[in-house]
This record gives structure tokens, sequence and C-alpha cells, in this order.
């Protein structure tokens, strides 16, 4: 959870807290003076890069209730701004809130607008806040610090009051169904003499029955609805108006006392009792903005402030797995040699083995490569041996077609003994001539390409090579021949080498 400082401002002052959850501290109160803003920098400077959340405490503070149409994205966007316009004009501090949808009807949705209506007191603050370039998270309002500090104490009444009596003045918050819809501040100093609240004992009482009928003419509190009204007051002050309130059945009033709000926000009763306005400061501390009255221009910096802490918490993640990963795959390789030594340790001790055995076995007169061919060609010779058969007849099949070649010696070759990994192909070689023939060698080529290509198509014939041929036509023979005439008749033998396999 994000480190921040929480500050509540009002006309007079600034309070600071330091609002780590479970562990707050309280870094005081700073007058409006020039000491006061000089001093209030250093302790941001003394802290800088913490965000900081402006709670703020006036008398200036407007609220209105609106139901608009159910609208999201960029139409929402719009419409709140257009809004914010109509009803507050000019103001620089506005913001909405969108509490709930209706049950009926269109099911439109209310909002509830709020706005800062004078705002000349709050700019020294913010400029000491830019001067100390702190990320500005947003700016709210007490009265949604009180809202989280009711939900910390579990009050549930549909109708609440909340009269919390400050250095300020008493601040008179009503809440519906837990949710804010009004809230004003009666400005007063107990310090002052004859303030209006050392005047009348029941001054309070009276203000929180003017409230009620204000509510009733604005139709946010129903007629026959019961207040309960709730006396927040470190001092005690308060406590005159119970009696008055509750002699009238329209109010149910009780006080809060510090050791149920030291119980409900988990904190040391002498803490809470020294700096009262810590409460509902220490209850926001947890929570989101619900209302936020800072314009873009101020919230700038928290936004660099998210993208910086975004990165930093990727990059410490994508560290985290990289060690994790690190961790599993160094892991894996101790386990895969555990199992390398595991299996040359099992392979040493089936190789002793081997050779304790092979010691007891008689000496062989031939090596292990020469028995293993003996035993192959032994598996071979009492296999059926090939004939030369199909390839005879293979020959006469193509010779029958060809007259004019004439069949001088033919040799058959089984091949498993010349390549063993060969074993089902066998080799013919031919020698043969072309009879008669008139001396045209060009006719004799083309009669013995014929002749090897009627054996090409021959089932089983692997190749057909031509191993001599009546003409040399290999361009690095030399020129050789007689002119005169003889009388020997020209030849044009050739010869064929064949690979087949024996088809069934």
């Amino acid at each position: 959870m994000i480190r921040r400082l929480i500050i509540l401002l009002n006309a007079r002052q600034a309070s600071v807290l330091d609002g780590r959850p479970g562990n707050m501290h309280w870094l005081g109160d700073f007058a409006t003076t020039e000491a006061g803003l000089a001093a209030f920098q250093r302790l941001l400077l003394q802290h800088s890069g913490r965000p900081v959340r402006l709670v703020l405490d006036s008398v200036d503070e407007d609220y209105r209730l609106e139901v608009l149409p159910h609208v999201a994205g960029a139409a929402r966007t719009e419409m709140l701004a257009r809004k914010l316009r109509q009803v507050f004009r000019n103001a620089a501090f506005t913001g909405a809130w969108r509490q709930s949808r209706e049950n009926e009807g269109r099911r439109d949705d209310r909002y509830l607008l709020a706005a800062l209506t004078d705002y000349e007191w709050l700019k020294p603050w913010l400029g000491a806040i830019e001067n100390a370039r702190a990320p500005l998270e947003g700016i709210t309002l007490l009265s949604l610090a009180c809202q989280s500090l009711l939900k910390q104490l579990r009050i549930r009444e549909p109708h609440t009051l909340l009269a919390y009596q400050m250095a300020s003045g008493l601040r008179l918050s009503y809440y519906q169904d837990g949710l804010l819809r009004f809230s004003r501040l009666l400005a007063g100093d107990r310090s002052v003499q004859n303030s209006p609240q050392t005047l009348a004992p029941g001054w309070a009482a009276d203000e929180i029955s003017k409230t009620q009928l204000y509510l009733m003419g604005q139709r946010m509190l129903p007629r026959e609805a019961r207040l309960q009204v709730l006396l927040l007051d470190p001092s005690g002050h308060l406590a005159s108006a119970q009696a008055p309130l509750n002699a009238d059945p329209a109010f149910n009033a009780r006080m809060l006392d510090l050791p149920t709000l030291a119980r409900a926000l988990r904190m040391p009763d002498e803490f809470l009792s020294s700096t009262p306005e810590i409460a509902p400061l220490a209850a926001l501390a947890g929570e989101a903005l619900l209302l936020d009255l800072a314009p873009p221009t101020l919230t700038q910096r928290y936004t660099e402030f998210r993208w910086r802490r975004g990165i930093h918490l990727a990059a410490l993640a994508i560290g985290v797995a990289g060690i994790l990963f690190t961790g599993v795959q160094w892991l894996h390789t101790l386990d895969l040699r555990d199992q390398t030594q595991q299996i040359q340790s099992e392979q040493q001790q089936t190789e002793a083995r081997y050779r304790d055995i092979t010691r007891t076995f008689p000496p062989s007169p031939v090596g292990a490569e020469q028995l293993g061919e003996t035993i192959h060609l032994a598996a071979h010779l009492e296999n059926p041996r090939p004939d030369p058969r199909h390839a005879l007849a293979l020959v006469s099949r193509v010779l029958e077609s060809q007259p004019t070649v004439m069949l001088k010696k033919i040799s058959w070759q089984d091949r498993l003994f010349a390549a063993p990994g060969m074993a089902d192909e066998r080799q013919i070689s031919l020698e043969a001539e072309l009879s008669p023939f008139d001396g045209n060698y060009r006719a004799a080529m083309q009669d013995i390409g014929n002749f090897m290509a009627q054996l090409r198509a021959e089932p089983g014939v692997i190749q057909v090579t031509l191993s001599s041929s009546p003409v040399n036509t290999q361009s690095s023979a030399a020129l050789s021949g007689n002119t005169l005439s003889g009388t020997d008749s020209p030849h044009a033998r050739f010869s064929l080498e064949l690979r087949y396999r024996e088809t069934p």
C-alpha cells in the first residue's frame, strides 16, 4: 500500500499525518503564516517523493444532488464536466461522485456534486506543495473522510447526522445509507470569548434542529424518518446537546467516545486523544478518493509518480520471476546431474559385470567382426540362391524387338557379395554389336539408344549404363583413322551395364 502524507487544511492551519496504515505518525500543525508555510514546505522536502492527499475543511463547500442519465466512458466525462460548469459556474475546484443507480424507470445514476466556491486561502498551501515538487494525489473533503470513519465504526442507520466539533468549528454532515448527502461547517473558536459556542450551551442542539428542517425542506430527509445523531467532540462540549435532542422523538443522539474510535481505527487511545483530528484522516488513509476536486493540471506530477512506481513494480516482478526461474533451473540442473551420475554408476557396474562374465568364456580363434560377417554369410547361404533366369528372360524380351543387335557375351552377378547393403539387386553386363552395319555410326548410335530405352522400360530395372560405344565422343580423345580402303568390314560393337531388382 502507498505511503502518503494526508493533510487536513482549513483557513487557519494545516495538520499533517504520515498515513501509512498500521504505522501512522502525527507530524504537527502549521499555521497560515509565512513561518508556518516555510516549515510546511521544509516538511514536504524531508518527505520528498511521497504522495500528498489534501482534505479540506472549509465553510466554502457547496453540495448538490443530481440524477443524470446512465452513460459511460467519454460521454460520462463530458456530461459531468458540462453539468459542473452549469451548477458551479467558474469554480476551479469541482468534483462529481457517482453514488448509486436508481432501481426503476430508466435506471439513472445518482451523483453528488461538490465544489469549493472560494479558494483564495488554499493558494499559499498549493504553492508550497508545488515548490516542494510533491506529487499531489488529489483534493477531497473532510465530510468524505468522516464517511470512511462511519464505515469503520459500522454505523448502519439509514439516516445519520454526524456532529463533529473541531478547532475550526462544528461540522454537521448528513449520511443516507452510509453515503454523504450534505455537509456544512459552522465556524467558531472555543478559545475566543463570546463565540457562539460559549454564549449558549444549547447552541449545538439548535443548529442540529435547523439542519434537520433544511434536509426535510430539500426532500433529502423524509418527514417521518428518525434522525440518528452522532456527537463527536474529544473536549466534551457537545455533551450538553444530547439531552435536548433525545427529548425530541425525531432524534436519537449518542456520544462517540475516544475508546470506541480507538478500537475501530486500531490505534492507541493516547495517540488519538492527543490529536483529535486524526480520526477521520486515519479512516481515509486506506481508502480510495471517491470525490476529487483537484483539476488535472495539479495532479500531473502524481500521474508521473504512478507511472514510475508501476515501472519499478514491474521491474521488481520481472526480477523476482527471473530469480525464481533461475532457482528452478538450478534445481533442475542438480537433479539432472544426480541422474547422470546415477546412470554412469549403473553403466560402470554393468560393464564390470560384463567383464567378469566374459572372463569365463573360452578363447575365440576369430574376432567379433569376423564372427558377425560369418553369421551374416551363413544366413544368406541358408536362403534360396537367386538364379539368372529372370535376367536372361528380361534380355531376351528386348532382343526380340531389336533384330539388329547381336549378343556376343552376357554375364550376371548377385551383388550381395560385392555390396551387402544391396543384397536385393542384380547386375548384368552385355557385350553386343549391330549387324548388319553399313558404317553409318549416327544410325548405329540411335539403334543403341533405342535398345537402352527398351531395357529401362522393363519392370524392376534400376539403371542402364553404356560402358563402351562404337564412337568415342569424349572431347579429350585423339583423332585417328585410315583413309585407305581395306578388306575388313566396319564393326559397331558396344557394351552395357544393367542393374535391376527381381519383381514377384
